[in-house]
This record gives structure tokens, sequence and C-alpha cells, in this order.
């Protein structure tokens, strides 16, 4: 008989990359541990102080509130125009598949994990059980301490290998994997663990380790998916056919960093945390030696002698008035108040001190949560104030944006790959109404190119991404409703003064400028006077004489 030709992936090559795990394990350990340890602070708990305040949570806590305020919306982008069509069908679609994942939620928790930690994950990823079965793109968070890749590079997808671990239970494994065999019930090291309250067992768990790597073929990168448990092949897709253009055809990792404070030498950053540790451990002891004094003020106690005349237990007992004295004399070295030496006031200035410290550092001063001094009570104002003390904030929240393109188009890319039939979205209007869309791949596929007689293989549309905040904070909105009542009561909106209103608008740079300039171009013409009775078109004053109606009406909600 002829022999079976061996597969690429067997248990060589996985003895190969469980050493390799192990070696980015080792390399990543430090990183893991100040993970732990940031935790421990969030939670309040890592303090050389006693009990700790929650100075350090707030900062991070107001910063997070920060983000949730500009939560990232994507708009697409086309590169040629024949891919308009496309660029705007996805960018109603992608938010669509954005809310089926609960993005909102994902972002949240990674912004948790970038404040604390300095590196938040995204994992972008096609789950072909979603949808009934039909398959659907799926947006995680992706917890780092289960994270590996090569030390001492600075971009996870330059690594020659990344592996993802999690536990799982044998029986799942049992029957997902049938022919992988049995699963023996011997404890595993699944790496460094957060420190929890609530016991773990491990014992009918085993550790699947998700292995990434990268082959190159014809000038590109061809990604390939291996999975193993305990030296058991579950999965390779290197040894399927059907994957042999790679697992995901756009040839990245599907594992997107989102990174604080840079660090060389790395993919990750730090956070918050380590930056104010310090300071909040020096709080911590103040603020508990300052309690401990007062305390002890508080505390009346007195020495008594051993052959002292007086009853202790009457003494130490209030309701009783009267204190029996055994003798005839009551001398005044028999009983002694212990006085406590009160906490010299520097020590309430340093601890003041710190605190102003934590804040500045942290950039979370009282005017951002809208505090003022100073005499300042004017809303406007403060408002003023709040957003020339947001630059730390916007600074973390563009480099989110930054890496939310780069999932954006992981999503664009496996719809490319995966969306063979149609998918049907209900696509909701600015006004609140729906409309339903019917969308498949076949437009945006790789297709083969006939240019000068040749034929090029490979071609596909590509797109770029524009990033918006979703969700505005409140003074932005203030601030664009009372941008537009100033404009209407200037008379900028007057058909017969729309040259003027385009070149005042044209000298200016506010957000919605664009659309606004788009609608006085249109409406140049159309507003002239007309030949019987100097009549006046007015489609372009009543519509936006009614957003600015709307725009007042938010600005006294808000």
């Amino acid at each position: 008989m002829k022999e079976l030709e061996r597969k690429p992936i067997g248990e060589e090559e996985i003895a190969r990359a469980a050493a390799l795990l192990e070696k980015y394990r080792d390399a990543k350990a430090a990183y893991d541990e100040r993970i732990v340890t940031d935790e421990e602070w969030w939670k309040m708990r890592a303090s050389g102080g006693g009990d700790s305040t929650a100075w350090l949570f707030n900062a991070v806590a107001n910063k997070h509130a920060d983000a949730m305020d500009n939560l990232p919306s994507p708009v697409i982008l086309p590169r040629e125009e024949g891919d308009a069509d496309d660029a705007e069908k996805l960018s109603d679609i992608v938010p669509v598949i954005l809310s089926q994942c609960d993005f909102e939620r994902t972002y949240s928790d990674v912004w948790y994990d970038k404040l604390k930690h300095g590196t938040g994950c995204y994992g972008v990823f096609w789950n072909p059980a979603r949808c009934r079965g039909r398959g659907d793109v799926e947006i995680k968070r992706i917890d780092v301490l289960n994270l590996f890749w090569e030390g001492g590079i600075s971009d996870i997808q330059r690594s020659p290998a990344v592996f993802y671990t999690q536990l799982w239970d044998n029986e799942t494994l049992r029957e997902k994997y049938p022919d992988a065999g049995e699963f023996d019930a011997a404890p595993q090291d699944a790496g460094r663990r957060y420190l929890s309250d609530e016991k773990t067992d491990t014992a009918d768990k085993s550790l699947v380790v998700d292995w990434y790597y990268k082959r190159r073929r014809g000038g590109r990168d061809i990604l390939h998916l291996c999975k193993f448990c305990r030296g058991k092949l579950l999965f390779a897709s290197e040894n399927e056919e059907q994957y042999r253009d790679g697992f995901y055809a756009h040839g990245s990792y599907p594992f997107f960093i989102d990174k604080l404070f840079t660090l060389q030498g790395t993919p990750c950053g730090f956070g918050l945390v380590d930056v104010m540790r310090n300071t909040q451990s020096q709080i911590d002891r103040l603020s508990s030696a300052i309690v401990k004094n007062i305390e002890l003020a508080c505390a009346v106690r007195y020495f008594i002698r051993t052959d002292g005349a007086v009853n202790e237990e009457e003494f130490a007992d209030f309701t009783k008035p009267f204190v029996h004295v055994n003798g005839s004399r009551l001398g005044e070295d028999s009983l002694r108040q212990i006085s406590v030496r009160s906490l010299d006031p520097a020590a309430i200035s340093v601890l003041r001190d710190k605190i102003e410290e934590l804040k500045q550092v942290s950039g979370n001063r009282d005017f951002t949560q809208g505090g003022t001094s100073g005499g300042i009570t004017a809303a406007s104002a403060i408002a003023a104030l709040q957003e020339a003390g947001n630059k730390l904030s916007r600074d973390m929240i563009a480099g989110t944006y930054s890496v939310f393109r780069s999932v954006v188009l992981a999503l664009i890319e496996l719809i490319r790959q995966f969306y063979d039939l149609p998918r049907c979205f209900r696509i909701t209007g600015k006004e609140g109404d729906y409309k339903f869309v019917s969308y498949s791949a076949s437009s945006i596929a790789r297709r083969t190119v006939d240019l000068f007689g040749h034929t090029f293989e490979g071609f596909e549309p590509s797109f770029d991404v524009a990033v918006s905040a979703e969700k505005q904070s409140p003074f932005a909105r203030v601030t664009q409703n009372e941008l537009a009542k100033e404009f209407f009561a200037m008379g900028l909106f007057d058909p017969s003064r729309q040259r003027e209103a385009a070149m005042c608008v044209s000298l200016m740079d506010f957000e919605g400028k664009e659309a606004l300039m788009k609608k006085l171009s249109e409406s140049e013409g159309a507003a002239a006077p007309g030949a019987a009775g100097g009549s006046v078109s007015t489609p372009m004053r009543d519509a936006v004489t009614e957003a600015v109606r709307r725009a007042a009406s938010e600005s006294a909600l808000h």
C-alpha cells in the first residue's frame, strides 16, 4: 500500500509549540506579576497602610467615564470611486454588527484593563456557532494574562507565533473533540492567575492552547491556527484543505493591543495604577496615622497603681454614680489620666499635598469633575475649564481610536471572507425610522482584473475608517447647540445672506462644518428672489430652523 502522506502538524510540531509557549511565558512572567499586583491595588487591598483610601480608584473611574462619553463609531470610506456604494453600505452595517457583538461592554472592559494595567486587548474572531450556526463576527475582551508572544518585540504582529490559553471543562472537550480521546484530570499549570475571593476548582479542567503562526507564501503572510491540549492535537488549519490560504485570509493575528503609556521592547504599556501607587501608599499611611492618633486621643485611659484604693470596675462603669475607695484617703498618684500628644498640623498639610499630587499626576483635578474654586460659578466657565483639563483623556482616547480602526478593518476582512450568503440588517435612521439592507461579500471579494492585456489576480477593494464619538460629552453637545443658536441669531441662515454666511463659516472650525457648507452651497441658487412678487424659496431655511429648534431644546435639557 502507498504510505499515507504525513500532515504538516503532528505530535512533533505540538511538542515544539509547547516548548515555545513555555519560553514565551517565562519572558512575560515579570509583566504578569505586575498585572496581578495592579489588580490588588485596584481592589484597594495592596496598600501598606492598612485600610486604603479610594483616591486612586476615583482617578481610574473618572478616566473610564471620559472614555465611555466618547464611544467610537466608524465611518467606512472608499479608496476608489467604484467602491463608494459598498463603503456606504458597510458604514450602515458595521455599527449593527458591533451592536450585536455587545461592543459597548467589551469597550468598557478593555478600557478598565488599559487604565489599570496599561494594556487592553481586543480579539476579533469568526464564531461559526453564532446566528444559529451560520456564523458571524465576534469581538471579545482578551485577558493579557492568557496571551503570549515573543519577548523583546514592540509589535505583536511581528512575533513568529502568538499563544492564547483558556481553561476548558474536560466534558466540553470530549464533546467537541471526540477524536482526541480522553483527557485526564491531572493538574495543569495554567500560568499566573488573579487573586480571587472565590475558590476556583480546576481539578476537571484542561488548558487549551490556541497557537497562531504565520507562513510566508507568494510574498504574503498566511495565518494558521492550531489548537492543542495536554499534547493532543485538537485542530490544525494547516492540515485542512479548505484552509490552504490560511485560517483568516487577512493574514494578521486577531489580537489588537490598546496600550496607555508606552514601554520599549514590549507591545504592552503601563497604567495609572503604576504611576499612582507610591503616592496612594503614602496617602494611606498618613491617613492611617492620623486616624489612629484621633482614636487614641478620643479614648480616655488611666494609669492605676496596683495597690491603689480605687474600685476599677465601678470607675470604668459610667452608669454608676458612686465609685468606692478603700481606705480613708484617695491619693492623686493612685489614678492618673494617660495623655496623648496631638498630631503636628504639618501632617495634615502633607496629606493634603499628597492628595493634590495624585490629582495632578492623574489629570483628575477638581474642575474636571465639576468642582471649582476661586469664585467661578458660571456654567460655561466651568465647562471650559473641564474641557481644558481633559487633554490627558483626549490623548488616551485618541490612542484607542487608532486601535479601533484596526479592529474595524479586521471585521471588514472577516465579512469579505465569510459572508458568502446575503445577510439582512435592520438599519436605524437618525429620525428613528429604519430600513432593511441585504449584503454579501460578493461585491468586495477578491477578483481578477484585466489590464493592458494581462490578467492580475488577488485584487480586492480597500477601505479606510474614520472614527468619531458616538456618544458626545455634555460639554460638546452644549457647545454645538449654542453655536447653532448664535448662527440663527446672527441671521446666517437667512437665504438672502447665504454668500456672507458661506464666507463666515469657511473661516471657522467646528463639528458639522462640512454638512452646513454643503447645505449653503445647495440652496444658494434656489434662494434667489422669484420673478413673481419676489418670493423666496425656503427649503434650506425651514430645515435649518427645525435643526436649531431641536438644538435649543437639547440645550435646555442639558
